[in-house]
């Protein structure tokens, strides 16, 4: 009954929040110094990066350049990781040895790329160097989304085991007729032809131990061969509606299906926690969850107030179940549709995930979509008032902030410009630190010593293969003054970048008259104790 009260108060207080954001200036809500700031980056299809797919060494080079531009623009905007999609279908965008390189790249499966171009071992240097995480994204049962198979060598393998389910849907479609002889150009017939296709959408079993453990070593490839800072799957599981036989209890069918899902999802986390604990693991189902009241009620939890949870027996896919099994460390649920969209507003769902962040204890880092209204300043409006409306929710349930943008193309890339300058104007001025896995046992951070600085640079000594976040303050402000009211060390205004090795070139308008300040941020994002130099005392 609380859980309900404090729905309905929100949603009555949602038309007040967008009234107070109506004049803008600085952001409503102060910037937090612990949030996501994600950015999705699509190559099915080329939607976000490359723009052209080859194989020689030309193309190569165009897209390193595109990734560069990316990244550059990532930072500028204030983001702190990219989501880089490396496996979009049964495919890899990077040096396998499981699956055959992605046509996305190279434009014909299973041809390789140039020589030496790897794009996951450049996009991790280069998001790095920038510091920004990298996390790969993942499609895990996606095969294919055609009626023919591919028949790469890998791919014959994997069709060989058995281990691909497969969905044709045969479709009807009407086109104008052609023109009729003796008629004018251009004349056609009256009556339309029908035109019958086969569409198949075709993915890894999940109920086949054989496939999950497949997809478990593609994982693995991944995060033992590059040094990501997270991995992370999206929001295909069985395809649509995928046909229970006849005979069959649809139910323990249902259950079952979303059981195989289950067990995905906890076989990676497992071989994650194994290999690289620090890698972040998340999933990004749908928006609305809770299986319209059955699995929230699994749980504690009341059902959101408004949408409908389609994915529960439509995809089988239920993230209340990892998020009670802790085997995910976040779910980024794609709430991608506005603060006044008449059946799924923004707000009271991402008050709803917000809550649950609180229930279970992990992560909820929320997806919005960008091209949700046609670029412009209307559009810009709506998806930094998202962001408010997500920072109030996350700090009215106590849980950490973060949100992850859907595409790139859309931020300030191929198809709208604009949006990464407004967030780098406003909500993202300030820096902002990955929130910690405070459910993982991270070994203590141990405080930098021998820091020093040489002309434009600040050197360091440190003992393993860490992070560091590096601070500037004006030589007026005091270390106690420069504190971060929540977190650690100074306040995020003062941060000047993060650094993946053990120096820092400094900004040219931070060589004069301020003192530094370097902590140790290990990758499971807790920060450590902070090293001063030339620090004044009041």
């Amino acid at each position: 009954m609380e859980r309900l009260f404090l729905n309905s108060v929100r949603i009555r207080c949602a038309c007040l929040l967008t009234f107070l954001l109506a004049g803008w200036g600085a952001a409503a809500y102060a910037s937090p110094k612990q949030e996501m700031r994600g950015l999705w980056v699509a190559t099915v299809y080329g939607i976000d990066w490359p723009s052209k797919a080859g194989n020689t060494p030309a193309v190569a080079e165009s897209q390193k350049r595109e990734m560069i531009a990316l990244l550059d623009m990532a930072r500028s905007a204030g983001l702190n990781a990219v989501f880089l999609q490396v496996r979009p279908m049964a495919d890899a965008l990077y040096k396998s040895s499981l699956e055959p390189w992605s046509a996305y790249l190279t434009g014909c499966r299973g041809e390789a790329p140039a020589e030496g171009w790897d794009p996951l071992e450049f996009a991790v240097r280069e998001a790095h160097n920038r510091g920004i995480e990298l996390h790969a994204w993942v499609n895990p049962f996606r095969f294919s989304t055609s009626a023919t198979l591919p028949s790469t060598p890998a791919d014959r393998k994997v069709i060989e085991k058995n281990w691909v389910l497969t969905q044709n849907k045969t479709v009807t479609t009407r086109q104008a007729a052609p023109a009729r002889k003796g008629k004018k150009r251009g004349k056609r017939s009256s009556a339309p032809r029908k035109k019958t296709v086969v569409k198949g959408v075709s993915i890894l079993d999940p109920g086949n131990a054989g496939a999950r453990k497949h997809i478990v070593a593609v994982c693995k490839e991944i995060i033992t061969n590059y040094d990501v800072d997270g991995l992370v799957f999206d929001d295909y599981f069985y395809p649509a509606k995928f046909p229970i036989p006849a005979g069959v209890d649809q139910q323990e069918e249902a259950d079952r299906r979303r059981g195989y899902v289950n067990m995905a999802i906890a076989e990676v986390y497992e071989m994650i926690q194994r290999e690289k604990p620090w890698v972040r693991f998340g999933v990004a189902p749908a928006g609305v969850a809770g299986g319209n009241g059955r699995s929230a009620a699994e749980h504690g939890l009341t059902a959101p107030c408004v949408g409908n949870d389609w994915m529960y027996d439509d995809i089988f896919c239920d993230p209340l179940r990892w998020l009670a099994d802790g085997t995910v460390d976040y779910v980024s649920p794609q709430i991608y549709w506005p603060m006044e969209h008449t059946t799924n507003p923004f707000r009271p769902l991402v008050d709803w995930w917000a809550d649950v962040s609180h229930h279970f204890g992990r992560h909820i880092f929320v997806s919005q979509n960008v091209p949700s209204l046609p670029a412009g300043a209307a559009a810009w409006k709506e998806q930094r008032a998202e962001v408010v409306a997500s920072r109030e929710a996350a700090r009215n349930s106590e849980v950490a902030p973060g949100q992850v943008f859907y595409s790139a193309a859309h931020l300030s890339g191929r198809k709208a410009r604009g949006l990464a300058e407004e967030l780098a104007l406003n909500e993202y001025s300030v820096p902002a630190l990955m929130p910690p896995m405070k459910w993982k046992k991270a070994p203590k951070a141990e405080k930098v010593r021998n820091l020093v600085r040489h002309d434009n640079a600040l050197s360091w000594y440190a003992r393993g293969n860490g992070r560091y976040v590096c601070y500037a303050v004006p030589m007026d402000v005091g270390p106690i003054e420069a504190l971060a009211r929540n977190g650690s060390n100074f306040d995020g205004r003062y941060i000047i970048g993060i650094s993946y090795d053990r120096h820092f070139e400094l900004p040219l308008d931070r060589l004069k008259g301020y003192w530094y300040a370097v902590a140790p941020y290990d990758r499971y994002g807790n920060e450590g104790e902070a090293s001063t130099l030339d620090a004044p005392s009041f």
